[in-house]
């Protein structure tokens, strides 16, 4: 599916959500996706994920959403990096943590390196949102589609949050 600045891949199993990659080509993401699940097949069903889609949609737009908190998803995942992944979507959008404060927010302070291993290993790209995390010095460092989407996610996520502040609600208008 289209998103801005590439396209995303999106892929489930019976049980939810199992792989949001980026990119700026289907065509190596797809070939990646056999790869690492070789030798399950692929069978392209766009009704399936059509609610998944139009989340990935907002949120690579930066627009958060409640509903990525309600898809299903198929995660399989150490105890270690299943407390990271959780501890990154608590994250705000158009906020960000550094590695060390995530380790030390699910219990491992001095696993700032494991925490951007988890990061890092993440299958599901915006869903679990591991472009929220940031170096100690609060610098972009690695990011598994590239530092360009981490930046452009990053930037949208921010200019959505200063437009929801910067809008006056409906009911503090008179």
């Amino acid at each position: 599916m289209p998103v801005d600045g590439g396209v995303a891949l999106l892929a489930a199993t019976e049980r939810g959500l199992c792989a949001v990659r980026l990119g700026a080509d289907m065509a190596p993401l797809l070939e990646g996706l056999r790869a690492d699940v070789a030798p399950a097949e692929l069978v392209r069903d766009d009704g399936r994920l059509a609610r998944a889609a139009a989340v990935v949609a907002d949120l690579a737009a930066g627009r958060a959403t409640l509903e990525a908190g309600s898809l299903p998803l198929d995660l399989p995942a150490s105890s270690f990096r299943r407390r990271v992944w959780d501890a990154l979507r608590r994250i705000p959008a158009g906020q960000t943590r550094t590695y060390a404060a995530l380790a030390v927010e699910i219990g491992a302070p001095g696993a700032a390196r494991a925490v951007g291993a988890a990061c890092a290993a993440n299958p599901l790209a915006l869903v679990v949102p591991c472009h929220r995390a940031v170096g100690s010095d609060g610098r972009l460092h690695g990011y598994r589609w590239g530092l360009e989407w981490k930046r452009r996610l990053l930037a949208a996520e921010a200019a959505e949050a200063a437009d929801r502040y910067a809008s006056p609600s409906p009911a503090a208008v008179w």
